[in-house]
């Protein structure tokens, strides 16, 4: 028994979620360091090194996952590639997240007509396919990275209006929120002191679920040409550009592929982890 509780408090945090966060926040920094460990200018080329071998395949070859078809090195090209999927990703998931909770906020605290057309603003959204909304965005606003966070944020809303608006009703008839209206509180100070911080746990699981999502959305509009537009690069563009070569040259689809797995397990572990630890439902229930 005592082993077990030195063992708990030496590891607040299982080894193997600790282990995912830590590689990562590795792959994260690397990717977001991209211009200072690696200042190239992305619209670059060499057509003289195109599509030489890796490291594995050639041990004397100076490039560990070889070049591109316009000789650009390959680890280079995915750190900036990584770098510009997590950071569209990520801000998406920033605007999803505030403009669902306000939308669930009003919904959950106005109730009556006002909730009506914001459920029905999100029983229409989850209607319409992500990909058809990228498309439509794509060609009326261009295939951007500010329009690939704008279908982010516009597909990505709808899961955190009804989570916040499905927490409000459970918390607006609890008794420290009739207390805090009978001291004479007002609607935003009980939104602010009460509501949004004990939502914040169920929030931030969400956001981190949702974030997997995200990136495999931003990889798929790059791969479908509804993204990032070359020279730019995000891992889709890098994974439509190396499906030409995937007979001979498979690793250059391979490579970022393997990185959107990777990113997107880690994600989906950690936040499960995070749902077990936060969620008290599930707190009882074990």
């Amino acid at each position: 028994m005592r082993k077990n509780k030195l063992t708990r408090k030496r590891w607040p945090v299982p080894p193997t979620i600790l282990f995912l966060m830590i590689t990562f926040a590795a792959i994260v920094g690397a990717a977001l360091l991209a211009p200072v460990l690696a200042p190239i200018d992305l619209a670059a080329n060499d057509l003289t090194t195109r599509l030489l071998l890796p490291t594995f395949r050639d041990p004397a070859s100076p490039h560990l996952l070889g070049t591109d078809n316009l000789g650009r090195d390959v680890v280079v090209r995915l750190l900036y590639a990584t770098r510009t999927t997590i950071s569209i990703s990520f801000t998406g998931m920033l605007i999803a997240t505030a403009i669902g909770t306000a939308l669930g906020v009003l919904a959950g605290l106005c109730g009556g007509a006002v909730d009506v057309i914001i459920s029905f603003l999100t029983d229409v959204r989850l209607s319409v396919p992500t990909t058809f909304i990228g498309i439509i965005f794509a060609c009326v606003m261009g295939a951007t990275p500010t329009t690939t966070i704008v279908v982010i944020a516009i597909t990505g809303w709808s899961s955190f209006c009804r989570l916040v608006r499905s927490q409000i009703f459970q918390l607006r008839g609890a008794k420290f929120i009739e207390a805090s209206r009978a001291m004479g509180a007002s609607g935003l100070r009980i939104v602010f002191e009460h509501i949004l911080v004990n939502i914040a746990s169920p929030l931030i699981v969400q956001a981190t679920m949702e974030l997997s999502g995200f990136i495999l959305l931003e990889s798929t509009l790059s791969f479908l040409g509804l993204g990032i537009q070359p020279p730019g690069t995000s891992l889709g563009v890098m994974v439509s550009t190396g499906r030409d070569y995937m007979l001979t040259h498979w690793w250059l689809a391979i490579a970022p592929s393997a990185v959107i797995i990777v990113l997107i397990l880690q994600i989906s572990l950690v936040g499960d982890w995070l749902r077990d630890k936060l969620d008290p439902k599930l707190k009882n229930a074990s």
